[in-house]
């Protein structure tokens, strides 16, 4: 769990906790939704107005409510966009800092060139031998 920060917001965020996963992809969906209805003509400050407002709600399904506020002190689609990247960019992050993590704790680890020399110097190959029987 680390601490993203962006405009006047922190939040603790654990990419590993299913709850907040759920969330997540349900605000994944919820936007690929909100943007097939916006609206393909009008003026153009309606138009950033409508794209705002998909980016708000999305993170306030990830966030929690009225986290969007926090976020932005202005009406500007180029901060939100910017946030998207930044949430894009924390995530990445965290998983690869988990994954190193994890790495050492693998069940079935790939071996390295040197292991599967070994194997294969010495019958191992890892695949299972039928025997015949007769």
């Amino acid at each position: 769990m680390s601490l993203f920060r962006f405009g006047n917001l922190e939040r603790e965020l654990d990419f590993t906790d299913a709850d907040f996963l759920d969330r997540l992809d349900y605000a994944y969906e919820k936007i690929q939704e909100d943007v097939k209805a916006l609206p393909k003509e009008g003026k153009n400050s309606d138009l950033v107005r409508a794209q705002n407002a998909c980016y708000d709600t999305f993170f306030d399904n990830i966030l929690g409510e009225g986290a969007s506020r926090e976020m932005f002190d202005t009406n500007s689609l180029s901060r939100r966009i910017d946030a998207a990247e930044a949430l894009a960019e924390f995530r990445q992050a965290e998983d690869d800092q988990f994954s190193s993590r994890i790495s050492d704790y693998q069940v079935n680890k790939p071996k390295n060139r040197q292991q599967r020399r070994y194997d294969q110097k010495h019958g191992k190959s890892g695949k299972k031998h039928h025997e015949r029987v007769s």
